[in-house]
């Protein structure tokens, strides 16, 4: 007997279901859900920023009242750069910035790496990277402050002990030495950020290629710059673009040290005058021109990250 073929039916693809007649495509739930961030973002900084730059070119000094806040243009501005308070300001926030940021670098590398290698004591690394970021940087300044301090200072009382001193130093009464405790204490306090965000990167880096290139004869220097390091080039920018614009926004910490040390003029920072000439000499719109110029240095920085990182992911 002869077997007939039999044919066997094909189901028929079925044409996906249209869209339900009402519901919102793709594009409009997107919109919807992202618009009161928008709005809380618009709210909480656009609107500030915008009112800042409108004052700028107004004439807001309350010890000098005028009717209605006069518009003055540009007067402001060229106020600004033929003051030389401003100046001294700059140059020390750009100086405290480049010194600190590169401190951070030089302290909190080393921290992540103690605190991502297998030891005994690796759990209690970890927690102490927490203590100096979760401190309050007022808190930060008025301790240094007090292990500064000539008469009674933790720093001083070890230096002596030690003989490396023969006498106490004034470190908050001298120049020198007060840009030094300023920039050790800002170190110390943001050194811990940058050893979280390098913690962070080291934890996402296979272990196999390390291991690797530890059979292949590579020591632990090797391995480092030639493996960790580049890939660590993300978490590294990220940490200083953070970083940079921290440094050049700071103010509590100086802030702190210039109320207990008699250099002032050389610890001032653009954020102190700031305050100081909206706070204490109540002149808003003086002080919303130096705002606009501390956005301005910020909005440089940035421009500079995302100019390298463009730059890096296009080779």
């Amino acid at each position: 007997m002869t077997q007939k073929n039999i044919a066997v039916p094909v189901p028929k693809a079925q044409k996906p279901k249209g869209r339900i007649k009402g519901d919102p495509t793709e594009g409009q739930l997107a919109f919807w859900l992202l618009l009161p961030a928008a709005l809380l973002l618009c709210g909480v900084l656009l609107f500030p920023m915008v009112t800042t730059i409108r004052d700028s070119f107004y004439f807001n000094k309350l010890t000098e009242p005028f009717n209605g806040q006069p518009f003055v243009g540009l007067k402001n501005y060229v106020q600004m750069f033929a003051d030389p308070r401003f100046g001294t300001s700059l140059r020390n926030t750009l100086f405290f910035a480049v010194l600190t940021v590169g401190g951070s670098f030089l302290v909190g590398i080393p921290m992540a790496l103690a605190a991502h290698t297998p030891s005994k004591v690796r759990g209690l690394a970890r927690v102490a990277l927490l203590l100096p970021w979760a401190m309050p940087p007022v808190m930060t300044g008025l301790i240094f402050a007090w292990l500064f301090n000539a008469q009674y200072g933790v720093f001083n009382d070890i230096l002596v002990r030690l003989h490396i001193v023969k006498e106490p130093l004034l470190w908050l009464s001298t120049p020198g030495l007060a840009v030094l405790a300023m920039v050790v204490t800002i170190v110390w306090k943001t050194s811990s950020f940058v050893a979280l965000i390098v913690l962070g990167g080291l934890q996402g880096i296979p272990r196999e290629l390390t291991e690797a290139s530890e059979v292949d004869g590579a020591n632990r220097f090797q391995s480092f710059f030639r493996i960790i390091l580049p890939l660590l080039a993300p978490s590294l920018a990220v940490a200083f673009i953070f970083r940079s614009i921290s440094a050049v926004q700071v103010f509590d910490i100086p802030y702190t040290f210039i109320q207990q040390a008699p250099a002032q003029g050389l610890l001032e920072t653009l954020g102190v005058y700031i305050y100081r000439t909206s706070i204490e000499f109540l002149d808003f719109g003086y002080a919303a021109t130096l705002s606009v110029a501390l956005f301005a240095v910020s909005l440089a920085v940035t421009a500079v990250y995302v100019r390298f990182v463009r730059d890096g992911a296009s080779t």
